[in-house]
């Protein structure tokens, strides 16, 4: 093994301890602050903690756009790449998200966000879809609560973005929430788009952690995007006057309330898919505040 060969296994074997010494304290944190229904303390925790796990692994981070404020309820639609994209958006932005049940079984990750509350979904089971939902409209009637989705349903490399699932916008609807489109990007040193943090064919979490604990001059950039007016709970329905209730997220009896709802989080989906691919397959230009 050459000395270069060493140095780098030096390098992925350090950052790979410091970011697990990281975890060890977010598994405290987890187990004795976080088992509370307490949104600021969560996200007073979850900011720094995010972002130290990015500095320990020598990720940088740029951010475009405005951050969503508090004054609405926030629907965060992202884009998929890796394992890394919620540490990303939580080192800015501290959001609870949707995540498959698969990721429940991760080591260690999987604990840890089920302790901070992620909501874990069978997206084939359509009566756990259901209850997701209505536990996400809940969350969104909380002050300072936002609830982030990937709603292509898979990662990617990175270099495209595929539709985004209209049906996981079904909450948004139901709450009213602001749906805030955020386009996610890894760029190597020369701003050349970086396919290292992608999560995809088969590779392990710790394969994955290895090659980005290898990684020269990774950048993350979160691009927040023009947000999208929900309709308001209840709106274009037949007198129902409900929102907010087990209606909004199973839909409503009435077959023309239901196609109006279908046709509502199709929009959202669709305009929140064609901002995000414009970012990506523009390479990150033209996209602050548009």
């Amino acid at each position: 093994m050459s000395c270069a060969d060493r140095h780098g296994v030096f390098v992925r074997t350090w950052r790979i301890a410091r970011a697990t010494g990281l975890m060890v304290r977010g598994l405290l944190i987890a187990l004795l602050l976080l088992d509370r229904p307490d949104v600021r303390l969560r996200n007073r925790h979850m900011q720094p903690w995010s972002a130290a796990l990015l500095d320990v692994m020598d990720i940088g981070l740029d951010v475009h756009g405005e951050l969503p404020g508090d004054d609405a309820p926030v629907f965060i639609a992202a884009n998929h790449v890796s394992w890394l994209d919620i540490w990303v958006i939580n080192a800015v932005c501290p959001t609870l998200f949707v995540a498959k049940s698969e990721i429940r079984g991760w080591p260690v990750f999987g604990w840890l966000a089920a302790r901070v509350g992620t909501l874990f979904i069978e997206r084939a089971r359509r009566a756990d879809t259901r209850k997701v939902n209505d536990r996400i409209i809940a969350r969104l009637a909380i002050a300072g609560e936002r609830i982030a989705v990937f709603p292509e349903g898979t990662t990617t490399d990175g270099s495209v973005v595929r539709p985004f699932h209209a049906s996981l916008f079904q909450p948004a609807v139901g709450a009213g929430a602001r749906v805030h489109p955020v386009a996610i990007r890894y760029v190597d040193t020369a701003g050349v788009r970086s396919d290292v943090p992608a999560y995809i064919d088969e590779v392990s979490l710790l394969a994955s952690m290895w090659r980005i604990a290898g990684a020269q001059g990774l950048r993350a950039e979160l691009h927040f995007l023009e947000p999208i007016e929900a309709p308001s709970p209840g709106n274009g329905r037949s007198g129902s006057g409900r929102s907010g209730t087990r209606a909004d997220a199973a839909g409503p009896a009435d077959p023309a309330d239901a196609a109006n709802i279908r046709v509502q989080r199709r929009t959202l989906a669709a305009l929140a898919q064609e901002r995000v691919a414009a970012v990506v397959a523009g390479g990150g230009r033209s996209t602050d505040g548009a």
